[in-house]
């Protein structure tokens, strides 16, 4: 009777028999690990778009060309050991599982169905769980990783993922699970190998990564065990800054050695350039492109053998832009030839679209003015050509004239925006004109004589000067922020009335030049400072300097300053502060249509043009308040202007501004709204000056 129990026992718990071995089988059997010896690499092998299989030798589960990096998989080891499994199996107990707690709840009291194979959801009592390998912080790390608790039950799945989270912690290169068989359940054993001491660091490959940023990002592992994840977060670290950069490069490799850890960094090198001029029509490469390629290739800061940079890259296309040859500018690329994963390289394709440089119109009219000399004398004909890419270099010619009886007035201008390609970007303009301006705002007639001071009106009175000037002016950036201008000209200046008569006196009887001959002469030398940066555009600032060189006793000798500073402030997301002050003073030989004007559109508004007075110094300074309408492209002024001649009108020859009692001095508030427009901004506005008389205002530009 005895053994009769014994043998229905051993049928009843056969199939459970069989399920615990399957589960100690393949607990003991499998390990995981990040390396199976004790050199321990990761690596990237994506470049150009490709990525390597797991069939290939050298995949190892890590994706390049991503900014962030994953955390390595860990990979199964199986080695098969049959003697040790047949021992395992011999020493399995019946009734292992029976009567066992399942995740917190006591499992069935009835035997279990007799079956040679289990299902996946079949559960096995865990009697005791021991990590080994370890001690001390790293015992602890690992024991708080593993879910699995004694006197549970649970499936060979939940046992395998608690085995991995250990592997997760990043602290073990290895992490091999181990099963026995005990009296009350299976005693599950995690053996353990931690990772090495990191002893040294260092990054190759990387020419343009600071060791800085090597050192901060991996600051808290030297002296300490690796840890995996904050391995992989450094890298990112490293792959962000390339990133954030527009430096195509990252970490592309690493090595863990007898503790010392080596980064391979990958940067990609440009390897070629080369244009593609574009149909505009067609899209198909042109067969004539007008523009040379030379012209295209000097605009870029980017060369053969320097690492791709996207920023720099975007910079050359605007200022391939910027010369206003190209409807358009695209840049591509793909991987060269040579390029290799330990060396990538990159060839560059700039794609151009030509668009129309040169134009040529005529016209002709009836000049006001010289109708009242007869008939046929008033017309007048009209010609302009202008030219921005002449002989395919980028040079520009510009010609204009008007032709007539009495006006015969031209302007040639030569501009070449690059001389010779030198390093320093010189440029030069060469022009020569015949023009006229308005001299009214010196010395027109004033408001109470029935004239508004801007113009000779019917009456008469109004003064012209005509100037013929040549002149040559070379520019270049000085640095990131300063640029500076050299020119200099010969100039003659000649006052006329409103039919083109020559004058030496205005209206009322004030001396208009210095020679006291109807023209005056004079050879000027000049040199300008320009203040203006890219990354704070509320602040420009200009200085300069011009002096009258006396080659001849009769030519004018005097020296000219003046400075202008724009500045403007932020208070709040609406509302903005505009400030602007401008001052100017001459020494020496003064004609008087070269004093300073005050007041006006563009000065101290609520006056009328040149209406405050004109003098041989001036001082202005403008606060301006901006705000926004609801309607677009619209936006509110509230301003105040402030003006003095600093009591130097009287010094000017004839005294212009005390004659015609202009005050010296003044200020002028006022509104109006702004209207943007593709030209420039419109101003409407309304100022009212210091004797409370008001006045409309309408300007173009920004004053």
């Amino acid at each position: 009777m005895s053994a009769g129990k014994d043998d229905f026992g051993r049928a009843l718990f056969r199939p459970l028999e069989f399920l615990l071995q399957r589960i100690v089988v393949e607990l003991t059997n499998t390990r995981h690990g990040w390396a199976s010896g004790l050199r321990h690499s990761g690596s990237c092998r994506v470049w150009g778009g490709r990525q390597c299989s797991p069939a290939d030798p050298h995949f190892t589960g890590r994706r390049v060309g991503s900014p962030q990096l994953n955390t390595p998989q860990p990979r199964l080891y199986v080695r098969s050991n049959p003697s040790f499994l047949a021992a395992m199996s011999m020493n399995i107990p019946t009734g292992a599982a029976s009567g066992a707690p399942s995740g917190g709840k006591p499992t069935s009291d009835a035997a279990p169905q007799a079956k040679l194979k289990s299902e996946p959801e079949d559960r096995i009592l865990i009697s005791e769980v021991e990590v080994v390998g370890c001690d001390g912080e790293l015992q602890k790390i690992a024991r708080e990783a593993l879910i699995t608790r004694p006197n549970f039950a649970y499936t060979l799945e939940e046992v395998k993922a608690d085995v991995r989270r250990v592997f997760a912690t990043g602290w073990f290169s290895e992490v091999s699970p181990d099963a026995e068989d005990t009296r009350d359940g299976v005693k599950l054993r995690i053996r353990v190998r931690p990772n090495e001491e990191v002893r040294s660091l260092s990054a190759v490959g990387g020419s343009l990564l600071p060791t800085s940023v090597v050192q901060q990002a991996f600051e808290d592992m030297p002296g300490r065990t690796l840890n995996l994840k904050s391995l992989q977060k450094a890298i990112a670290t490293l792959d962000a800054w390339y990133h954030d950069r527009g430096i195509m490069g990252m970490v592309s490799d690493y090595t863990f050695d007898q503790g010392q850890l080596q980064l391979q960094c990958a940067e990609a090198v440009v390897g070629s350039i080369s244009l593609r001029f574009l149909d505009p029509k067609t899209g198909q490469p042109a067969t004539r492109p007008r523009t040379r390629p030379h012209i295209v290739t000097r605009h870029l800061a980017t060369t053969p053998g320097a690492v791709y940079n996207l920023r720099t890259v975007r910079r050359d296309i605007n200022a391939v832009y910027a010369t206003g040859l190209f409807e358009d500018v695209n840049v591509s690329t793909r991987e060269a030839d040579d390029s290799k994963e330990s060396a990538p390289k990159v060839d560059l394709v700039l794609d151009l679209v030509e668009r129309k440089t040169g134009g040529l119109s005529a016209g002709g009219g009836l000049s006001a003015t010289a109708a009242g000399e007869g008939a046929w004398p008033g017309l007048i004909g009209s010609f302009s050509y202008n030219e921005r890419n002449l002989f395919g270099i980028n040079q520009r010619l510009s010609v204009s004239a008007e032709i007539g009886q009495v006006d015969k007035l031209f302007r040639i201008t030569h501009t070449d925006p690059w001389v010779n390609s030198d390093p320093h970007r010189t440029s030069r303009t060469i022009h020569i004109m015949n023009n006229r301006t308005s001299g009214n705002l010196i010395h027109g007639r004033v408001e109470a004589d029935g004239d508004d001071g801007t113009a000779g009106g019917p009456s008469g009175g109004g003064v012209l000067l005509g100037r013929l000037q040549g002149g040559v002016e070379w520019q270049r950036p000085l640095s990131e922020r300063w640029s500076g201008s050299l020119s200099g000209s010969c100039q003659r200046t000649r006052c006329m009335d409103e039919r083109g008569l020559p004058i030496t006196h205005d209206l009322y009887h004030a001396p208009i030049t210095f020679s006291a001959n109807n023209n005056d002469t004079a050879l000027l030398a000049s040199a300008t400072a320009t203040y203006s940066d890219p990354r704070d555009v509320d602040t420009h600032a200009v200085l300069s300097v011009e002096q009258a060189l006396p080659l001849r006793r009769e030519w004018l000798h005097y020296t000219r300053f003046k400075a202008r500073l724009d500045k403007a402030l932020r208070l709040g997301p609406y509302l903005g502060l505009y400030l602007r002050g401008r001052a100017g003073a001459v020494l020496g030989d003064l004609p008087p249509y070269e004093a300073f004007p005050i007041g006006g559109t563009n000065s101290v508004r609520g006056y009328a043009e040149g209406g405050v007075g004109s003098g041989r110094h001036s001082v202005e300074a403008s606060a301006e308040m901006r705000a926004p309408l609801p309607v677009k492209q619209l936006c509110a002024t509230a301003f105040f202007d402030v003006g003095s001649d600093l009591g130097s009108g009287p010094a000017v020859i004839g005294d212009p501004a005390g004659v015609r009692g202009k005050p010296g001095n003044g200020y002028g508030f006022g509104g109006g709204v702004r209207v943007d427009s593709p030209v420039g901004p419109v101003r409407l506005e309304y100022a009212w000056n210091a004797s409370r008389e008001g006045r409309f205002h309408v300007g173009l530009g920004y004053g």
